[in-house]
C-alpha cells in the first residue's frame, strides 16, 4: 500500500482529454486532495487512489480503501445496481450517465452519493491499462432536504385541498393561464380540477352574467390598478345553484425581482349563507324602519343626559319638534322631575322599566304618558343610551270615551227607535181620523194611550244612559231660574 500512495502521481497520468498533463504530477494531486467530492480512480475493478474527501465520505484511511473493490464501499442493497453500471462502463463509456447509491459507513447509516465517472488513462505501474476516474458527490443532506420538501409539500396540499374555500393561482396579466387549483373547485363549482386546469372549463364560466362585466374588471386589474383586492358576487354552479362568492386576490412579487409579479393568488369563499342572512337582516331593517317611522307611538332614543338621538314622526308630532333634535332634551317633558329620577333607577338596576308619568308636550298641554324603556349597552357595565316607546294614555282615553259614546249612541238609536216608529203612526192614524169626521173617541184615546207606552220607553232608555254616565243637578241660575249642571261620571 505505501508503494501506491507513493506512487499515485504516476498512476494519475492525465484523462483522455489532456487537462491534466501527466508532466505536473503533483499539483494535480494536491487539488484534488482539497476537493470536498469523493475522487476514486479504479484499474481492473480496484481502487487505486482515494483523495480525502473520499475517505471522509466513508470514514475509512487511504490504507483501507486502496487496493480493494469499489463494490466493497457500497452498502450490500446497492452493490448489483453499482456492479451493473460499472461492467456497462468498461464495455462502452462513452454514454457514461450517473447513479446514486448509498456508501458504507461504519460509524453511521451510510451516505447517499451520487457517482459520475470517466475513462482514464493510467501511467506508471499501471500503464497499459484502462482506468475509470470516479466523482462521487455526497447528496445525503439535499436529497434528505428534498425528501423534506416533499413530505411539506405534500401536507400543504392537503391541506390546500381540505381548505374549505376554492385556491386559484394564476399567471400575471393573463386570468387564462392557471397555475395552481385546490379541489374544492369540485365543491363550489360542481366540476372537476382537470376540466379546469386543461382550460375546458374556467371560473369565469359560471359567474352570473350581471356581475360578469365586473368581475373582468376586477380580474384585469392586477397587478397594475391593484396588488391586492377584493369583491363580492354571484356564481351560476354546475348543478345550477346560485351562490355568494367573496373573492380576495392577492400579487405575489418575485423576491428581489424588482417588482416583478410573480403569479396571482385568488381565494373564493362561499359566503351564501351568510350572505342570504344579511339579506335577510336587511329586509327586517326596512320593515322595522317603516314601522317605526309609521307607529302612532313616539319612539325614541336619549343619551345618558337626556338629549334626543333619534325620534320619529309621530314623538316629532307629539313633542312639536320641527328644528335640530340636539336642542330638546327628554327632561324638560317631565312634570315631576322626580319621575325621571324613579324611571331612570328602574333602568339601571333592571335594565328594562315601565312607568307612568306626566308630560308636558306641544302647545303646553299636559298628558299622562306610559314609558316602555330599555338600556341599550355595548358592554356588561357600560350604558350608552335609553330607548323606548311612550304611550299617550290621555288620548288613548279619549280615543275610548268617543269609542264609548258611540256605542251608546248606537244602543239608545236601537232602543228609541220601535217607540219613536210606534209613535209616528199612533199620530198618523189620529190625524185619519180627525180627517174623515168619525167622532171615535175610544179609538184615539187608545192610540194616545200607545203614544204615551211608547214615549215612556223613550225617556226610561235616555234615564239609564244619564244615570250610568252622568251627573245632573239642578241649580240656581242666579237670576230666579234653574239651571242642570251636567259632570261625567267617573
Amino acid at each position: 500500500m505505501p508503494f501506491m500512495e507513493k506512487h499515485a502521481e504516476q498512476i494519475i497520468a492525465k484523462p483522455q482529454d489532456d487537462a491534466f498533463p501527466s508532466t505536473h504530477p503533483m499539483p494535480f494531486r494536491h487539488v484534488m486532495g482539497m476537493l470536498s467530492e469523493g475522487v476514486a480512480i479504479l484499474s481492473m475493478g480496484r481502487v487505486v487512489y482515494a483523495n480525502t474527501g473520499l475517505c471522509e465520505m466513508v470514514g475509512k484511511n487511504r490504507g483501507e480503501i486502496i487496493g480493494h473493490s469499489l463494490l466493497s464501499l457500497v452498502v450490500d442493497s446497492d452493490r448489483t445496481l453499482v456492479a451493473e453500471f460499472l461492467q456497462q462502463l468498461e464495455e462502452d463509456c462513452s454514454n457514461a450517465g450517473g447513479i446514486s447509491f448509498r456508501l458504507q459507513r461504519s460509524t453511521s447509516g451510510g451516505r447517499q452519493v451520487r457517482l459520475k465517472i470517466s475513462s482514464l488513462e493510467l501511467g506508471g505501474i499501471y500503464a497499459n491499462t484502462s482506468g475509470l476516474c470516479c466523482s462521487l458527490t455526497d447528496v445525503t443532506d439535499f436529497e434528505d432536504r428534498i425528501i423534506e420538501l416533499e413530505r411539506q409539500n405534500r401536507r400543504l396540499r392537503s391541506h390546500l385541498d381540505e381548505s374549505e374555500s376554492m385556491l386559484i393561482a394564476m399567471a400575471p396579466y393573463d386570468c387564462n393561464d392557471i397555475l395552481l387549483l385546490n379541489k374544492y373547485v369540485e365543491v363550489l363549482l360542481g366540476c372537476s380540477m382537470k376540466d379546469v386546469l386543461s382550460g375546458k372549463r374556467h371560473l369565469f364560466d359560471f359567474v352570473h352574467p350581471d356581475y360578469l362585466p365586473r368581475v373582468m374588471v376586477y380580474y384585469n386589474g392586477f397587478p397594475d390598478t391593484h396588488e391586492s383586492s377584493e369583491m363580492e358576487y354571484r356564481i351560476i354552479s354546475n348543478d345550477n345553484k346560485i351562490k355568494w362568492v367573496r373573492d380576495m386576490g392577492n400579487t405575489l412579487f418575485v423576491e428581489h425581482g424588482g417588482g416583478m409579479p410573480r403569479r396571482i393568488d385568488h381565494t373564493l369563499v362561499d359566503i351564501t349563507d351568510l350572505k342570504n342572512k344579511e339579506l335577510e337582516l336587511q329586509e327586517e331593517r326596512r320593515k322595522l324602519s317603516s314601522i317605526i317611522k309609521n307607529s302612532n307611538e313616539m319612539i325614541y332614543r336619549v343619551d345618558k343626559a337626556g338629549s334626543f338621538i333619534e325620534l320619529n314622526p309621530a314623538g316629532m308630532a307629539l313633542l312639536g319638534v320641527t328644528g335640530d333634535l340636539n336642542q330638546r332634551n327628554i327632561l324638560d317633558l317631565y312634570v315631576d322631575p322626580h319621575q325621571r329620577e324613579r324611571l331612570l333607577q328602574q333602568l339601571e338596576e333592571q335594565g328594562y322599566a315601565q312607568y307612568v308619568a306626566k308630560w308636558k308636550v306641544a302647545g303646553n298641554e299636559v298628558i299622562d304618558v306610559v314609558i316602555n324603556a330599555v338600556v341599550d349597552r355595548a358592554a356588561q357595565s357600560d350604558i350608552l343610551t335609553y330607548q323606548g316607546i311612550i304611550h299617550n294614555v290621555t288620548r288613548t282615553l279619549e280615543l275610548q270615551k268617543l269609542e264609548t259614546i258611540k256605542k251608546l249612541a248606537g244602543g239608545l238609536s236601537d232602543k228609541i227607535n220601535t217607540p219613536l216608529m210606534t209613535m209616528q203612526i199612533n199620530v198618523q192614524m189620529i190625524r185619519d181620523l180627525l180627517k174623515s169626521g168619525r167622532n171615535d173617541t175610544h179609538t184615539i184615546v187608545q192610540h194616545l194611550d200607545e203614544m204615551e207606552k211608547a214615549y215612556r220607553k223613550i225617556v226610561a232608555s235616555m234615564a239609564q244612559v244619564r244615570n250610568a254616565y252622568w251627573d245632573i243637578q239642578e241649580v240656581s241660575d242666579g237670576l230666579g231660574g234653574t239651571i242642570y249642571e251636567i259632570n261625567e261620571k267617573t
